[in-house]
């Protein structure tokens, strides 16, 4: 027999102890409220050694590595997705995470279904955001499986209804074709109501996912696909003011106002010149303040205020354009010229737009020349 570990030791006597274990969860959720805070605040610099000293406090247990992957999942979000590496750092992590939920499943089976289900939920989201949407599916389904066997041995685990709520929601977006084989691996349909429910549980409960659930339902309802403009709004003024360092809920919360014509207030919220951008992460800044150029400058040239406009796109750096925004520059410059009477220029500048989105705009200004034509919005990217 070989020789127990401190760490094991001390697990062992903090589960013949219920005061005690209970006072390790309660320590522990604590950590894990503070980590969540950290990163939708985007304050990373605290979020990564805040994770790492969880895994440092409670070796072992599956939450230190997930909650590092998660950090590290959140930075790269926020910087734009990019290939740098930065998702293999994720999956290393999960990876761990799995290997320790795995090896507590006799100790704290309910705990250790969790855990599992929301590593491998984690790594079918950061496929399914790399565009790897088969790869995906497969960890999808074992996350579902191993979601509902935690709680159906502690329906208490309201944190676990979060992969749930997230499945069933977006099975049920899945484009036609791709739903009968996403059924096929989990056993279930997506269900969009069911979806809703499950994360609105999560979001109104005291869970450490609950504003996880909250971040979720923002960005759902603000699609144009629910338009529920009333209830983003109020969900992303929440998260606005409790992250004022996190652009993704000002912003969005901008093109909220866009779509519901509130075009004074959408350009208050963008505010590019405002305090906000200089409180954020300095990685975080030049993006945040060129989306907030842009959606200023969109809101001044849809009121037909022409000159503030072109003021406002005069500010943007086209050769540091974050991603996806250069095509909707090209499309706003073409309205500004033709406003300004240079159809030629503008004609240029539409036959130059090539994104999926923002090209139908630009061939119906080629037939209606601006302030005619469209009165549509850039989309909201994950970009900001």
């Amino acid at each position: 027999m070989t020789a127990m570990t401190f760490p094991a030791l001390a697990a062992l006597l903090l589960l013949a102890s219920p005061a005690a274990a209970a006072a390790e969860e309660d320590a522990m959720r604590r950590d894990v409220a503070e980590i969540v805070d950290f990163f939708y605040g985007h304050d990373f610099d605290r979020a990564a050694p805040a994770a790492a000293a969880l895994e440092a406090r409670h070796p072992g247990h599956p939450a230190g590595p997930l909650f590092q992957a998660i950090v590290k999942y959140q930075r790269w979000v926020a910087e734009g997705l990019r290939e740098d590496g930065s998702w293999d750092a994720v999956d290393r992590d999960l990876s761990r995470a799995v290997s320790a939920a795995k090896g507590m499943g006799a100790a704290s089976p309910a705990e250790s279904h969790y855990y599992l289900g929301a590593a491998l939920g984690f790594r079918a989201r950061g496929l399914a955001a790399r565009r790897h949407f088969i790869r995906a599916l497969p960890d999808a389904a074992a996350s579902l499986r191993e979601l509902k066997l935690s709680l159906a041995l502690d329906p208490a685990l309201e944190d676990a209804r979060l992969g749930l709520g997230m499945y069933h929601y977006f099975a049920a977006r899945m484009p036609p074709a791709a739903k009968p084989f996403a059924r096929l691996l989990t056993g279930e349909r997506g269900d969009r109501g069911k979806g809703l429910a499950e994360l609105w549980s999560v979001a109104n409960s005291s869970g450490v996912a609950r504003m996880e659930a909250r971040a979720v339902l923002s960005m759902i309802l603000s699609k144009p696909d629910e338009a529920d403009w009333a209830g983003a709004e109020k969900l992303l003024a929440e998260l606005m003011t409790r992250y004022p360092r996190n652009p993704v809920y000002r912003l969005r919360r901008t093109f909220v106002a866009e779509r519901r014509g509130e075009w004074d207030q959408a350009a208050a919220l963008a505010d590019p010149d405002g305090k906000w951008i200089a409180a954020l992460h300095p990685g975080l800044r030049l993006n945040a303040r060129a989306w907030a150029l842009y959606r200023a400058a969109e809101c001044r040239l849809l009121q037909g205020r022409v000159a503030e406009a072109e003021k406002l796109l005069a500010g943007i750096d086209d050769r540091r354009a974050p991603k996806g925004l250069g095509d909707w520059l090209r499309l706003r410059r073409g309205n500004l010229a033709d406003a300004l009477g240079r159809r030629d220029a503008a004609k240029a500048l539409y036959e130059g737009v090539r994104d999926k989105a923002a090209a139908p705009l630009a061939r119906r200004f080629l037939d209606a020349p601006f302030p005619g034509g469209p009165r549509d919005v850039a989309p909201f990217f994950s970009g900001y």
